[in-house]
């Protein structure tokens, strides 16, 4: 794939590369029946009868018919309208507390893009939070070049702000086609009390709902040997605390967190799947496909 790198920075170039590169090396790395488990689309509806004919499916044909009129028809379907797929990335400062967590977001973006991409289903962006970009959103398409655009803004996406999930999440209910994929990439570090009655409006759409939920276990764990000064990107008073002394009451209250993150996920029967920063992305994008929860709460 290639994009009109005229139009952007040489470092901006470079980061879009390596986003290519690790998302090939990622789908490269899952089973050819996973990367075909992800169908956004695929939904049909009864369209009329045929007479059957020699050849056709024979579990298409309706034997109440028969019964009824002594005659063999055959069921025709009509694909529903095109669905489309959402991601929705967060470019918070929070995110963008660790270069890990960052990196792996932007490359599960990046990968899914691909992915789907690869599979011929449009997709679509929604960026939240951060700069370096003047478009925040782009439509669920096909084709490379709106692939290459997708690639473009997060190879220049810088995080910073605050990403807003609730009004995000409003936002993406309303643009979403019926019955599409909305995929969450974010660290969802905003109170899930503000917003998690949003999500809904993203539900009412009957759309697939996938949480990737990216953390750090170096912070969520303190594995730091030295006393700490911390802040938050997002505004906030400064802390200071004693990695030793408070790590099993941070340990605790980081499960307790992600605990009540993937049970408002899954009242919406969305997939909640947490990410390591530093996990292996195969395995990651294996259970976002499969729809399977993973991680360790």
């Amino acid at each position: 794939m290639t994009a009109p790198a005229t139009l952007w920075r040489p470092d901006v170039v470079a980061r879009v590369q390596a986003l290519q590169l690790r998302a090939r090396q990622t789908v490269a790395g899952l089973g050819v029946g996973l990367r075909r488990s992800i169908h956004v689309g695929q939904a049909v509806e009864f369209a009329d009868y045929k007479p059957y004919t020699p050849g056709d499916n024979l579990r298409d044909l309706d034997w109440r018919v028969l019964g009824r009129r002594d005659r063999l028809v055959v069921r025709r379907y009509r694909a529903e309208t095109e669905m489309g797929a959402t991601l929705l990335v967060d470019a918070s400062g929070d995110l963008g507390s660790t270069p890990e967590k960052w990196d792996t977001a932007v490359g599960i973006a990046a990968t899914v893009a691909w992915l789907l991409y690869l599979e011929n289903e449009p997709v679509g962006i929604e960026l939240v939070g951060g700069e370096g970009i003047s478009v925040r959103s782009l439509p669920p398409r096909r084709g490379r070049a709106h692939l290459a655009r997708i690639f473009g803004l997060l190879g220049a996406l810088r995080p910073s702000g605050r990403a807003g999930l609730a009004e995000a999440f409003r936002r993406v209910g309303a643009r979403a086609r019926p019955r599409g994929l909305v995929v969450l990439i974010t660290d969802f570090m905003e109170p899930p009390s503000e917003w998690a009655l949003a999500l809904d409006a993203v539900v009412r759409r009957r759309a697939d709902v996938r949480a990737l939920h990216i953390y750090d276990a170096r912070e969520t764990g303190l594995v730091y040997p030295h006393p700490l000064r911390l802040y938050s990107p997002e505004g906030g008073d400064d802390q200071i605390l004693d990695p030793e002394a408070m790590r099993d009451a941070v340990s605790e209250e980081a499960r307790r967190f992600f605990g009540e993150v993937r049970d408002e996920v899954r009242r919406r029967r969305g997939v909640h799947v947490l990410v390591e920063a530093r996990g292996s992305m195969v395995e990651a994008m294996g259970s976002f496909l499969s729809g399977r929860e993973g991680g360790v709460t």
